[in-house]
């Protein structure tokens, strides 16, 4: 196994991110989605990256760095997989933006070097897609608070625990089907997949989608965030949460103008928001918890520790138990005790069912019936949970 996911993608044969812009009207239409993105979800403007230093790492095809360029920002890329190096250059001339590449380097997050002097700093560092699989944390946590300058910005893009519950269990489809028949995983990924990935609006190709989710070695529960986590381990290196996307802000949370709360008052609302809003995230829809439920969050916990040991040893009775756990989350979806609608209890159910339903057709082990299955389900097709999600974290100093 690589050690790395750059170096994963280094063993790859298409870029993970490629969506193949060729035309203006490509890009203005990924620049239209990252402005609502960026303006409208994470509150960060256009106008503030003109004129900025930004650091990005990572940037893979650096499809997203084009919008930066295009916003006034003077680009500093580092891409560590020197593949990806002609296709960022390539795209930089096509779409005449050269004079905003300041700099492609070749470094991870651990090589790229401290700044020698405050005008060296960075104004906003933008990492997404990657940052969550650089373990110990302390490494680049560290690194982006000797990178920023104060008051600038981090933009962190990465696989959230709970909400990655979905797409570990499409893991689980992909490697128990490769284990009943033998197909290589592109094979195997065209017949269960086809059909679901046809179904939403995608500039990548399903090849992408296989190398980057359903195959990728990282895209496992040690490497993902607790949001929770994730803030207090930033908080200790000296940021503070701006924004998120799904929000970890508390917006029930009304009181004077005046008053600022401080830290020991913010984390008790922020930990209690995040864990209310624990099955919003595994379903992608709006369930928000009336109170916090500490046996739900056992539940799920327990459900994702096992579907994440299915993707590499599909054991009889861990799949049963992780049937049973699926009907208990069913019980509180139906509770009274959860903050949502009609249509989105209605389609969490049907996701439940579904995954109850899936779980027996892998333990039955027929490839012909989990094709159809896969290929037919509408709830199977239509979940995909919550597993991408954005915060950014404004620094204030230790």
């Amino acid at each position: 196994m690589s050690e790395t996911l750059y170096q994963y993608y280094r063993q790859q044969s298409v870029l993970p991110t490629y969506g193949g812009f060729r035309s203006d009207e490509d890009l203005a239409a990924h620049e239209r989605h990252r402005r609502r993105l960026f303006t409208d979800k994470l509150f960060l403007p256009p106008r503030l990256f003109k004129n900025s230093r930004l650091l990005e790492f990572g940037p893979d095809a650096g499809e997203n760095s084009l919008v930066f360029a295009r916003w006034g920002a003077h680009c500093i890329l580092a891409e560590p997989n020197q593949k990806a190096h002609p296709v960022i250059r390539d795209y930089f001339r096509r779409f005449q933006l050269e004079d905003r590449l300041a700099s492609l380097e070749a470094s991870d997050v651990a090589s790229f070097p401290d700044p020698k002097s405050e005008s060296e700093r960075f104004d906003l560092i933008d990492a997404e897609g990657f940052i969550y699989t650089v373990k110990p944390e302390s490494i680049w946590m560290g690194k982006f608070a000797r990178l920023v300058r104060d008051e600038g910005m981090v933009v962190l893009f990465y696989c959230e625990a709970y909400g990655s519950l979905v797409e570990l269990m499409l893991k689980v489809v992909q490697s128990r089907f490769r284990q009943l028949t033998g197909l290589d995983a592109l094979q195997a990924a065209h017949r269960l997949f086809d059909a679901k990935w046809n179904s939403i609006p995608h500039k990548r190709k399903i090849e992408s989608w296989v190398m980057d989710v359903l195959e990728n070695p990282f895209v496992r529960l040690r490497y993902f965030f607790e949001p929770v986590s994730l803030c207090r381990q930033m908080g200790q290196a000296g940021f503070r949460l701006y924004s998120s996307w799904p929000s970890y802000h508390d917006g029930l949370d009304v009181h004077w103008f005046k008053k600022i709360r401080d830290e020991d008052e913010q984390w008790p609302l922020l930990e209690e928001f995040i864990a209310r809003s624990r099955l919003s995230h595994v379903f992608g829809r709006t369930h928000f918890l009336t109170q916090r439920d500490r046996d739900l969050e056992k539940t799920l916990s327990n459900l994702l520790k096992l579907t994440d040991g299915l993707v590499d040893d599909f054991d009889d009775d861990d799949a049963k138990r992780a049937g049973a756990l699926w009907a208990r989350l069913a019980q509180k979806l139906e509770s009274h005790r959860i903050l949502t609608d009609g249509p989105d209890r209605a389609a969490s159910l049907r996701t439940v069912n579904c995954f109850q339903r899936l779980l027996s057709l892998l333990r039955q082990g027929s490839p012909h019936k989990l094709v159809q299955f896969c290929t037919r389900n509408r709830a199977f097709i239509q979940s995909w949970g919550m597993p991408s999600h954005f915060a950014v974290f404004r620094k204030t100093g230790l």
